[in-house]
């Protein structure tokens, strides 16, 4: 039986079929046959369409697609009796459908094209039916694209869960968890902030949840978590009412299908940490000079902090690979040098693919044909434990690994060149493309990927260099090698002389090295120790005469100078017991001049000398100095301090401080009038 062309305009659907915001077009075709009583199948044969890719009945898949042209257009509308304007604004594909078919978009006969949903306009959910009925009337079955930040059904308190992922549950019951819905309504905030920053939201949340569910595959986390397991126990009791089928489910089934509701509100905390200005600074300010640095859980520990999990620390550790850890690393990379390219496969907001989260659908196939525990021994771990086991992707993937192994092999052909000319390969990230190549650029995203590399690579590439991939920057690697050929030519460097003789740029590494050298790991000491920087020359380094030294150093230096001389307007040349206390004491006038208000350190050289840092010349607070003591005097224990200004120089001072009484600070006329008046008199001179 067929629908006659000249009956389109006349029929009308019994009930009709209103669209839902967001349906696949697939799924709508599905309600419009429910309203005649016919199969989706029974209702295409009807169209008389013809399909570009013919699929049979037992491949179309739930989560696919149908693209139709104009003429098939129409009829679906006439067939459902909604305006054909109404369905574009409602079916995410509708509009895609004419400009596929290029020449065939306005045929007279009807054309369709198969596709899967998920490539193209995000994953397929199902639907709430509840909201579904009240539109139609009916309780039907609906599918629609449902981004995994827009799951929740806060009306009725459902969680939608993916369509084809082999279970008969089409939702979670979680109307004991407003938080889920609370998460989500914060979600379009995270989002704005994401594209304020330059990120996609889509690649913000992927890596959010790539690092929440990593949390939630380690059993460390588990005997710390208390949240998480009432939240699971609560929605697998609820649902288990609504569904007798799942109440028979192991536990291992029930873990991997609510995951993503359960994690829900942590994945949109997480994503807007990653996004937070003030908590990106916390990586890309400190820039520490080795990745496992005394300092490195600053990130983490305020995370923890805004998850409510001050104990996160002590399970996101640098030594477990993980995808927060190639996040942060990430972006300390972008921020050194940025990629050239904006694909979303690049960069800090790349998923590796062993950081990418277990599917649900291949999870769950896997635990219908094997047992569901197995045993596996992770990198970093401490020891065996015990594990649900689930495999990434489907298939061989014998065409993937093919290109992947063609491309290493490629790159490593111009390591190799590499490293005959330059003897290392700490190239620069953002380097130039040499022969069409970006060396840099490859070996960055294999470090970035190391956790995941095959051991075969991982041995080659530590043939050639075996400091390829060091814990620390490679701009510290590659500021090393520059050393080392330095010192091959040269002979190796000397603490002891004070790194004399050395070139700008190494004096002031070397410089660097040695004040953090505590900091260092002990692999990083090896190497300085190879350009002759061993503890000992360091310690040498330390002992030279007028070597700078702290802020405690220095205030017992201006104490002593002042208690021997009575001030310290001293001269910058000026030093004390081997220490530069004029250099010291001018760079601390500096730091005092530029803050706001008087710092710690200026109350207590203010405490010595009230005039340590006055607003005019110090050359004239040191005559200050010696008119008064010339004229009252030397005070008990105060001694003259070197190049002091004799009686005949410090009279014609008082003499050219009256001619320019008018042009004096205030302050400066008050301590001249504390002077004797009378000039002429002769000054006792001190010992």
């Amino acid at each position: 039986m067929g629908l006659q062309d000249d009956g389109l305009g006349a029929w009308c659907a019994p009930g009709g079929a209103v669209p839902v915001q967001g349906e696949t077009t697939w799924s709508f075709l599905h309600r419009v046959a429910v309203c005649y009583g016919l199969e989706v199948g029974e209702l295409l044969a009807w169209g008389w369409w013809q399909w570009v890719n013919p699929v049979t009945q037992s491949r179309r898949r739930p989560d696919g697609e149908v693209l139709l042209n104009v003429t098939a257009q129409a009829q679906v509308a006439a067939w459902a009796g909604v305006p054909v304007a109404h369905l574009a604004r409602a079916l995410p594909s509708w509009r895609a459908g004419p400009a596929s078919f290029g020449e065939r978009a306005v045929a007279d006969r009807g054309w369709a094209r198969w596709r899967v949903g998920a490539q193209a306009w995000g994953p397929v959910s199902f639907g709430c039916g509840l909201c579904a009925a009240r539109r139609s009337g009916r309780m039907e079955r609906v599918w629609r694209y449902g981004q995994r930040w827009n799951r929740v059904c806060s009306r009725h308190g459902r969680w939608l869960l993916d369509v084809g992922d082999g279970h008969a549950l089409e939702y979670l019951d979680v109307s004991g968890c407003r938080e889920l819905a609370a998460a989500q309504a914060r979600w379009p905030r995270v989002a704005r902030w994401a594209a304020s920053t330059g990120a996609k939201p889509g690649a913000v949340f992927a890596v959010a949840r790539a690092v929440v569910c990593g949390w939630w595959q380690q059993e460390a986390f588990w005997q710390r978590e208390q949240v998480w397991g009432q939240r699971l126990e609560r929605v697998t009791i609820d649902t288990s009412r609504r569904n007798e089928a799942a109440s028979q489910w192991l536990a291992a089934w029930w873990r991997l299908v609510v995951r993503d509701a359960v994690v829900f509100p942590e994945v949109v905390a997480v994503a807007a940490a990653l996004v937070d200005p003030a908590l990106r600074l916390l990586v890309t300010d400190e820039r520490p000079l080795v990745r496992r640095s005394r300092h490195h859980d600053r990130f983490v520990t305020a995370l923890g902090d805004r998850l409510k999990r001050g104990w996160l620390k002590e399970v996101e550790r640098p030594e477990r690979p993980s995808a927060l850890q190639a996040w942060m690393r990430g972006l300390a990379r972008e921020l050194r040098s940025p990629s050239p390219s904006d694909s979303a496969h690049s960069g800090m907001w790349r998923v590796q693919a062993a950081h990418q989260p277990a599917e649900v659908g291949m999870g769950l196939r896997l635990l219908a044909t094997t047992p569901p525990i197995t045993v596996r021994r992770h990198a970093g771990s401490a020891g065996w434990r015990a594990e649900l086991c689930v495999p990434r992707r489907m298939g061989q993937g014998a065409g993937l690994k093919a290109v992947s192994q063609e491309r290493f092999w490629e790159g490593l052909d111009h390591a190799r060149r590499y490293m005959a000319r330059h003897g290392h390969l700490a190239v620069p990230h953002a380097g130039a493309p040499q022969g069409g190549f970006d060396l840099g650029r490859w070996l960055a995203n294999l470090r970035a990927a190391s956790a995941g590399l095959p051991p075969e690579y991982v041995r080659v590439l530590a043939e050639l260099d075996v400091w390829w991939n060091p814990p620390w920057p490679i701009s510290w690697q590659r500021a090393w090698h520059r050393a080392r050929a330095h010192t091959l030519a040269h002979g190796p460097v000397s603490g002891g002389d004070n790194l004399a003789g050395l070139p700008r740029w190494l004096d002031r590494w070397l410089r660097r090295q040695i004040t953090d050298y505590s900091q260092l790991a002990a692999e990083q000491q090896q190497l300085l120790a190879q350009l002759g920087l061993t503890p000992a020359e360091i310690d040498r380094f330390h002992a030279w005469p007028a070597r700078r030294r702290s802020v405690i150093h220095g205030l017992e230096a201006a104490h002593d100078y002042a208690a021997r001389h009575g001030h310290l307007a001293v001269s910058q040349p000026t030093t004390h017991d081997g220490f530069a206390l004029g250099k010291w004491l001018n760079l601390q006038r500096h730091r005092q001049r530029a803050a706001t208000q008087p710092t710690r350190l200026g109350r207590q050289l203010t405490a010595l000398d009230t005039w340590w840092n006055p607003p005019w010349p110090l050359n004239w607070q040191r005559y200050y100095w010696a008119a008064r003591h010339h004229l009252h005097g030397l005070p008990d224990g105060v001694v003259w301090w070197p190049g002091r200004p004799d009686e005949d120089q410090t009279r014609q001072w008082l003499h050219e401080q009256q001619a320019s009484w008018q042009h004096l600070h205030c302050k400066q006329r008050e301590l001249i009038r504390s002077l004797a008046a009378d000039t002429s008199c002769t000054s006792r001179r001190g010992s």
